[in-house]
């Protein structure tokens, strides 16, 4: 038997030698890019969450911005956020429900300025009336019936609810039975509310009770623009020296009581 020799493989080309060094080069070259690459965006993730933690991006100070009646250190309290806090962990969400929940507070904002600084913008309630509250004294409500503040004397220009429940502490609301008396309050017209001391709630309806003396007849909490207007118009043009009722609950026929006829 004879061995048969294997065939010799024929030269490769010099040039397609050349080229395949230089395509496994090029690659060589591509891979150690893109390790530079991610070794870089490595290196810029370490760095930026070094500096975030850094006392260079952390909370310097608290702004507060629209409070007349909240004290702004109240509302710094209330966002939770610590002084030099990293900016980044800073709860914004967590931070506007804690400033709601002040009694003044109606609406809040609250943004990151970087690099140090979160601004709190506030906008208040405003108060429509005053409602006994015991012992405390006088608790001042907005049109919501949110208990804004308490004093121990009504605060002055401020209309006055009887017949309505009794207020919790500031931050609470008015139970739904003050609805028609805190309807009547924010419906005042500017000409009138200055002449009204008090609003009471009764059975037969709602009532105003004049500084000047007298009572203004509403009746049930319906048609208050009409009404009130009514109200306006004849306490304004009639002689009331010695006004005993108007009655206004049908406000396009008003009805007035004076003197000796009171009773």
């Amino acid at each position: 038997m004879s061995v048969v020799d294997a065939p010799e493989r024929p030269p490769i080309d010099p040039r397609l030698r050349a080229r395949r060094i230089a395509v496994r080069r090029e690659e060589g070259r591509r891979r150690l890019r893109r390790l530079g690459i991610v070794a870089t965006i490595a290196a810029v993730v370490l760095a930026a969450g070094a500096l975030s933690q850094s006392r260079l991006l952390d909370v310097d100070r608290i702004s507060v911005d629209g409070a007349a009646h909240t004290p702004p250190e109240e509302v710094r309290a209330a966002t939770g956020i610590d002084i030099h806090e990293p900016m980044v962990r800073v709860d914004l969400g967590r931070a506007r429900h804690g400033v709601l929940a002040l009694p003044w507070v109606a609406t809040v904002s609250v943004k990151r300025s970087w690099p140090a600084t979160i601004h709190v913008r506030i906008t208040e309630r405003t108060p429509v009336a005053t409602v006994p509250a015991g012992a405390a004294g006088f608790a001042l409500v907005d049109a919501e019936g949110r208990v804004l503040q308490t004093s121990a004397t009504p605060p002055p220009g401020v209309v006055v609810l009887s017949g309505v429940p009794a207020p919790g502490a500031p931050g609470t609301t008015l139970p739904p039975e003050a609805a028609d008396a805190l309807h009547v309050a924010s419906a005042l017209p500017p000409n009138l509310a200055p002449k009204v001391s008090s609003i009471v709630v009764g059975p037969a309806g709602v009532e105003l009770r004049l500084v000047a003396g007298g009572t203004v007849r509403l009746g049930p909490a319906t048609d208050l623009v009409a009404k009130l207007v009514a109200a306006d118009t004849v306490l304004t043009q009639a002689d009331v020296s010695h006004l005993c009722v108007l009655d206004v609950r049908v406000a396009s026929a008003p009805s007035l009581t004076q003197g000796e006829r009171c009773a």
